[in-house]
């Protein structure tokens, strides 16, 4: 696990940033997991559009879209405190 942090919302059902990526074009291809608890959708924005969703509680960052800064987001209600945690990136098959 590379760091753990808590997220408090700040608004009922808005994107709000937990998170932000970027990876020099020299290692575009690594990859982490950020995992959430409880769960709450999660996605992944690059120059505002969105690259990667999840309704799963966990969500991979990094690759090519990294080199350009992506910010992770998180829903949820206004109050609701998660966990987050970044490290290895996650497969379905580690998922659990």
């Amino acid at each position: 696990m590379d760091h753990v942090s808590i997220h408090t919302f700040k608004t009922d059902n808005a994107w709000e940033t937990i998170d932000s990526c970027w990876h020099s074009p020299f290692f575009y291809w690594q990859k982490n997991g950020l995992r959430v608890s409880p769960p709450v959708p999660l996605r992944v924005v690059v120059w505002g559009s969105v690259v990667d969703e999840s309704d799963e509680g966990w969500i991979n960052m990094g690759g090519a879209s990294a080199m350009l800064l992506q910010r992770i987001q998180a829903r949820g209600v206004r109050g609701q405190k998660i966990r987050i945690e970044v490290g290895e990136e996650i497969s379905e098959q580690r998922v659990g």
